[in-house]
């Protein structure tokens, strides 16, 4: 199982760490311990910018999501970001909180975690990437503060005519939180082809070696089985630039969430010989560095130790010597993250680190043992049900994948676990026509329970189970179930449009279960 359920690649590349405009820093004794989020009134926060013409900083995650945890732990605890924090409004808005989906619609969010700054009326100025260096965020920061150039505007220059970017551009773009913006890249096709052209113009080596590395990453073909496919441009592309980026550990650094995330599978679709060969050793050893590093947080180590559990088992096996690191490293990291928020920032990737090696019984004994003490036990559920499902115990699978649905708090996660749910029944259970009932009777259950909240997270997963409902109800004479839930889906329906008939977005939620 080489990917976490719910998790998309974090393939954002970090900027440029020189910065202008910098605010004077207030004295150490005047420093705020942490930060002044407000918790939902992003309504009240968009109007007192308008008044003050303070910029507002937007954090948009969720309660279970691993990354969200990782930026509690580590970036909104660090004093510089802090103290840079002050020159905004700062907003905290759970996925769960009412009205947070449509916010995150508003915005072209599509991932947790998401953090937006926008200028005092409410334009977007940039998006930050999660996986950037927390050392270089206090800077970009400072640039967006005082900025009104909007990303749109910077991305319409971009598109145009790269050379007509100003320093300040180069440094948004270079720090933008590419794959996280469904409003302005709907194909990673489109959003590839323009990182492909800025990586030719970009203003300096470095840059466009980040930009490069990142349009193939977005560019190469996968197949079903997690295998990437690189065109003979791309191959090039990868041998020419990558042994640059590793001999270089700042540029090592910048890169990291690629390097470890899919250096491996760039590495392993080149042509064998002796240049890839020399690719495999030299980021056998750049991961082996940053798995290493004490500085780095025990998720960031973590993954870098399954980067090389990647790449050996992709270029030659996992080795013995291999396995018992991974081994010794979990036990380290199930001791020493004490903590609820770090242990739900990194045991799930733990667990299937171990799982990874081969070793599925002590990543499960691992995942059980967190699911008897951890608040967000919905989350190792779903892993643990699709650990079942690999199996082959579909029996197991469906029951998992019920009990996370039953677990799961919140009205947005709701919806999504209980369409995941019945989604796991629909394709493992296809023949129980009871439990499909059953298991999409709680999708529309829990839709229902929020009225206006069609939007987001809460409608792509509503959207994806409709699209499985349809092709179960197709291959598996289930008309007469769907003539039932399409009843139940119009009253469902009428409640999400009653503040929306203006707008048509609740003709969205009745398309449900329609020919498309």
């Amino acid at each position: 199982m080489r990917r976490i359920a719910g998790f998309a690649l974090a393939a954002s590349i970090a900027f440029a760490t020189a910065s202008c405009n910098q605010s004077a820093e207030p004295p150490a004794a005047t420093q705020a311990q942490e930060i002044a989020w407000r918790h939902g009134d992003v309504e009240d926060a968009l109007a007192e910018a308008k008044e003050t013409g303070k910029p507002v900083l937007l954090y948009w995650g969720a309660e279970w999501c691993p990354p969200c945890a990782q930026m509690k732990v580590t970036l909104f605890k660090d004093p510089d970001f802090i103290a840079k924090t002050q020159d905004f409004i700062t907003v905290y808005l759970d996925g769960d909180t009412e009205g947070a989906q449509k916010w995150g619609e508003h915005f072209g969010t599509s991932g947790y975690p998401t953090v937006i700054a926008l200028s005092p009326d409410g334009e977007e100025i940039t998006r930050l990437s999660s996986s950037t260096m927390a050392s270089e965020l206090p800077e970009l920061l400072t640039l967006a503060a005082g900025r009104s150039r909007t990303i749109n505007a910077v991305m319409a220059d971009a598109k145009a005519d790269p050379s007509s970017l100003s320093a300040e551009d180069w440094k948004i773009l270079s720090g933008f939180d590419w794959g996280n913006d469904p409003k302005r890249f709907a194909e990673a096709k489109d959003e590839g082809a323009l990182i492909a052209k800025l990586a030719e113009a970009a203003p300096d080596p470095a840059m466009k070696r980040r930009f490069a590395l990142m349009a193939v990453a977005r560019e190469a073909k996968t197949d079903d089985d997690g295998n990437m496919t690189l065109t003979a441009g791309q191959a090039k592309t990868v041998q020419d630039i990558l042994p640059t980026i590793l001999k270089s550990p700042a540029e090592a650094a910048s890169n990291q969430a690629l390097i470890s995330y899919i250096g491996s599978d760039l590495v392993a679709a080149l042509p064998k010989g002796a240049g890839r060969d020399a690719l495999v050793a030299d980021l056998g050893k750049t991961l082996a560095a940053m798995h290493a590093d004490p500085k780095q947080s025990l998720l960031d180590r973590t993954t870098a130790l399954r980067g090389q559990v990647a790449l050996a088992e992709k270029t030659g096996g996992i080795g013995d010597d291999l396995k018992t690191e991974v081994r010794k490293w979990v036990a380290k990291v199930d001791k020493d993250a004490g903590d609820e928020l770090v242990r739900k920032s990194v045991i799930s990737y733990a667990a299937v680190a171990l799982d990874e090696i081969g070793d599925r019984d002590a990543a499960r004994k691992l995942l059980l043992a967190e699911v008897g003490k951890s608040q967000s036990s919905y989350y190792y559920m779903s892993v643990l049900s699709g650990f079942a499902q690999e199996d082959g115990d579909k029996m197991a699978a469906v029951d998992w994948a019920r009990k996370a649905y039953e677990a799961a708090k919140g009205p947005a996660t709701r919806v999504q676990w209980a369409a995941d749910y019945s989604r796991t029944v629909m394709e493992l259970t296809p023949a129980d026509k009871d439990a499909v009932r059953i298991s999409a009777d709680a999708v529309l259950a829990e839709l229902g329970k929020s009225p206006d909240s069609y939007y987001q997270r809460t409608r792509r997963s509503v959207e994806r189970w409709s699209e499985a409902l349809m092709a179960w109800s197709a291959k598996n004479d289930g008309g007469e179930v769907l003539g039932e839930l399409k009843s139940q889906l119009a009253k469902v329906c009428a409640g999400q449009g009653k503040a929306k008939a203006a707008t048509g977005e609740s003709a969205s939620c009745a398309s449900l279960m329609q020919p498309a």
